[in-house]
């Protein structure tokens, strides 16, 4: 094999083993910490929005409730 041949095929593997996606880095311990301290109570579900959403909306404006939801999704 040439030497050009050779070495344009090393570059091309070294090119190569470059571009291949990194491994995520560990998360810091200090967010693991915070995960680990984090209890079902703190956490938010929708059932915790039930008793608000029945007293706010209503059949006059619940058209306009999904659109400021939409809206608010919508936003950068």
């Amino acid at each position: 094999m040439k030497p050009t041949v050779m070495l344009l095929t090393l570059a091309a593997a070294a090119l190569l083993a470059a571009c291949e996606d990194p491994k995520p880095a560990p998360a810091p311990a200090s967010s693991q910490a915070a995960t680990a301290s984090a209890k079902d109570e703190d956490l938010v579900t929708p059932t915790d929005f039930d008793d608000e959403a029945e007293r706010s909306i209503t059949p006059a404006n619940y058209k306009a409730e999904i659109d400021a939801l939409e809206k608010e999704i919508d936003a950068p």
